[in-house]
């Protein structure tokens, strides 16, 4: 039984210390508990975005008050065109506009709300008209005031589950494509002593890694027709935006993350470990940057460090042409943000770029 026992501790030491097998077994599951955990591991209730706007008046500012304090809604008072808007844009559940001219002195408010939300729509509605119905008796101070309630029914932009998926999807591959394929891809290179023998020739290594993120690009249009093309052919996908301007965010989006890629080979030794550095980067921001879910559903504290994960803008930036058919105007922040992304981590990938995995990071230069 001693050899035995010898042999199950040996084993467990190796376990131990072999820290690439810890993440995978211990972090990563842990990472999944924690992700999934703060965004649904709470149950909320409901949460309704309501808007409230129109003439001020004692029933608004009671409504209001009424309102805001209860954790299920979501209060907004911006002006009535913009708080349409945002219902028209899913913004909002539902609309409040306030009568300013009460008939016959009975308070009137009109509830505006989106035709194509279905049952939700309807629990939302009941929600606010039993509030109001108790504001408007405590204001009246007798009984059970009157009031009239005129629900007006807007037809905003009817986006499947699938309009609002695809783009995550589509972000998603690119993202792994450019992390995890060429951290990987430029470590073997080293590995093999490709990158060392390129050196010596005449041919630069800035055009060899050119070639591959050109050829990368044409890899990520491919890859963005295909997965388009088979979700319209199947599910019905309607593209609404410039086909010209998804085009250019796939491809800022695909040289961000390809430079993401090429900094992390910098700094990995062997193939495994730049694998695990890959994942490491793109598991956080495949569940915290509104792949599968909206961010908003995220809990509030939450959602600041959503704000800096580039794969988010990536996303936005490619459901707000796709799904709602919107411009430059409407993402050019986000486009920034990728083209910042991919100088920062291109100087990066520059300074501790290895010939191979001996020597440690040097600048990139050219042969002559």
């Amino acid at each position: 039984m001693r050899p035995l026992w010898a042999m199950v501790k040996a084993n467990l030491k190796m376990s131990v210390r072999n820290r690439t097998a810890l993440f995978w077994n211990l972090a990563f599951p842990a990472i999944f508990i924690l992700i999934f955990g703060a965004v649904f591991g709470r149950d909320q209730g409901l949460d309704i975005a309501v808007g409230v706007t129109g003439e001020a008046s004692p029933l608004r500012d009671a409504a209001t008050a009424a309102l805001d304090g209860n954790d299920a809604f979501d209060i907004s008072t911006e002006a009535q065109d913009e708080e349409l808007e945002a219902l028209r844009d899913g913004d909002r559940d539902l609309v409040l506009v306030f009568d300013p001219a009460p008939a016959a002195g009975i308070p009137g408010v009109a509830l505006y709300y989106d035709q194509t939300h279905g049952p939700n729509t309807r629990v939302a509605i009941g929600a606010v008209r039993q509030v109001l119905f108790e504001v408007a008796a405590a204001v009246a101070g007798e009984g059970r005031s009157p009031l009239t309630i005129a629900e007006q029914g807007i037809r905003a932009e009817d986006i499947s589950f699938i309009d609002f998926f695809v783009p995550g999807i589509l972000a998603m591959s690119l993202m792994n494509s450019g992390v995890i394929g060429l951290s990987t891809a430029f470590v073997v290179y080293r590995e093999r002593g490709i990158l060392r023998r390129i050196k010596v020739t005449p041919f630069p290594l800035t055009s060899f890694i050119l070639a591959r993120v050109l050829s990368q690009l044409i890899v990520a249009v491919a890859q963005s027709l295909i997965l388009v093309g088979l979700a319209r052919l199947i599910f019905g996908l309607d593209v609404r935006g410039n086909p010209l301007l998804i085009l250019l965010v796939i491809l800022v989006g695909a040289l961000a993350f390809l430079a993401i890629g090429f900094a992390i080979s910098g700094f990995a030794r062997n193939a495994e470990t730049a694998a695990s550095y890959a994942n490491l980067v793109t598991f956080p921001m495949l569940f915290l940057s509104g792949v599968f879910f909206g961010i908003d559903s995220a809990p509030a504290w939450l959602q600041p460090i959503t704000r800096v994960l580039p794969l988010a803008y990536l996303v936005n930036a490619l459901r707000e042409p796709m799904t709602r058919g919107r411009g430059l105007d409407a993402i050019w922040l986000d486009l920034l943000v990728l083209a910042a992304t991919f100088a920062v981590a291109m100087a990066v990938a520059v300074r501790f770029f290895r010939w191979d995995a001996t020597e440690g990071g040097s600048a990139l230069v050219t042969t002559e």
